[in-house]
């Protein structure tokens, strides 16, 4: 078998008596469906992006851009007897860098704000089981890189603890980008009279003033059941604009995901969707992810022909509205600190990066590759563009 070809595998922890499966087939992806949505349901931190519907929408469109060769499941079932007691969602993806090749585990896309480990009650020892199953499979990767992952329940000093029993390098760095969130303790029409939040009330009842002539504000829990509805969200996104200028499509772009995405997360449950409309056509919605007690506010957009109604401003309103009513104690804006969120919040909350390279010297030099020799010259394009050398540019 190629060195670089992954295969299911198990293998049993020291740890504590869990045996570790690796999935990357599709039959194996879908015997896991029904424990995997049950764990996501009782998750005492639940994550829309952790969900078995989510992984599968992203890795088949990933695959399918990619190609299979460059990116493979590569789903840690942990076992306890013969029941599945915690999934790691990772893939595998081939990259290139400098003319090195990196097997990277990673979670499956950039476009999940939030990433953990799907774990039971056993939270610690099973970390560790996955921990110990990366050191001993060390010829099947080189570097993992994980991104944005939530620290709950002591999760990173968990994980911290157990990269150091199996010997495992590894370096865990706070993420750059911030999350503001909102507290919702209290209905909106309380919530309406905080000194800073003036410029919520007025767009609120500029809003409602406007009801006579066809505007209204409606809650839609079940988007899969709404017809046409994606196709109407897709409409109002190209009318996006950001400093002036068009936005990239992200719904518009990935039709066949977020189909996938209401037809499986729709009606467990997890996706709400905020709408303005007038007269029957859409003017502006916010689409949310319902996280436990948590709302997430994942994607907006609204017709610049009517920004004089503020209503993106509006439909935050609505969704803290709904969320009193409804038992949600917070309205997480998720990644990112633009001047609109800052409005609403002072509060934030950080992620952490964790990667971990292999005993294998191969994996430390392509570790240098990968991340060192990048990093580096990222921080020498950031210097130049604070002296004025040369614009600032993404990171790479």
């Amino acid at each position: 078998m190629p060195a670089d070809q992954i295969h299911d595998s198990a293998g049993r922890s020291e740890a504590a008596p869990y045996t570790i499966e690796v999935i990357s087939t599709e039959d194996g992806l879908s015997r896991l469906e029904a424990d995997w949505n049950r764990f996501s349901e009782a998750s005492s931190h639940p994550n829309a992006f952790m969900t078995y519907g989510w992984f599968r929408a992203w890795t088949r469109r990933l695959t399918a851009d990619i190609g299979r060769e460059r990116l493979q499941p590569f789903v840690l079932a942990i076992r306890h007897e013969d029941s599945i007691v915690g999934i790691a969602p990772l893939v595998r993806r081939v990259v290139s860098r400098f003319g090195f090749r990196v097997r990277k585990l990673e979670f499956p896309t950039i476009h999940a704000d939030y990433n953990d480990l799907v774990l039971g009650a056993d939270s610690a020892n099973q970390s560790e089981a996955v921990i110990e199953f990366l050191a001993r499979t060390s010829e099947q990767w080189d570097l993992a890189d994980l991104r944005n992952l939530r620290d709950i329940g002591n999760s990173i000093a968990h994980i911290k603890a157990a990269l150091a029993r199996a010997g495992l390098s590894h370096r865990i760095l706070p993420e750059g980008r911030r999350y503001p969130y909102f507290p919702i303790n209290s209905p909106w029409p309380t919530m309406m009279k905080s000194k800073h939040l003036r410029f919520a009330r007025r767009a609120f009842v500029g809003f409602t003033e406007k009801s006579s002539e066809g505007f209204r504000l409606r809650i839609v829990e079940n988007p899969q059941s709404e017809p046409g509805l994606h196709e109407k969200l897709v409409a109002v996104e190209a009318q996006k604009f950001i400093g002036g200028k068009p936005t990239q499509p992200f719904l518009g772009e990935y039709r066949d995901v977020f189909r996938s995405l209401f037809d499986t997360l729709g009606p467990l449950g997890w996706i709400t969707a905020v709408l303005v409309e007038r007269e029957g056509q859409l003017v502006a919605y916010r689409l949310l992810y319902r996280c436990g007690k948590k709302l997430w506010d994942y994607q907006t957009a609204y017709d610049h022909g009517f920004s004089d109604l503020s209503p993106g401003t509006v439909a935050i309103c609505a969704a803290i509205d709904y969320g009193y009513e409804h038992g949600f104690d917070e309205f997480d804006f998720l990644t990112g600190e633009e001047p609109y969120k800052l409005r609403w919040t002072p509060d934030f909350r950080r992620t952490y990066r964790l990667l971990i390279w292999n005993r294998r010297g191969i994996s430390r030099v392509r570790k240098f590759f990968y991340y060192d020799v990048k990093t580096t010259i990222h921080r020498l394009l950031r210097k130049k563009a604070d002296h004025g050398v040369l614009p600032l540019r993404a990171p790479l």
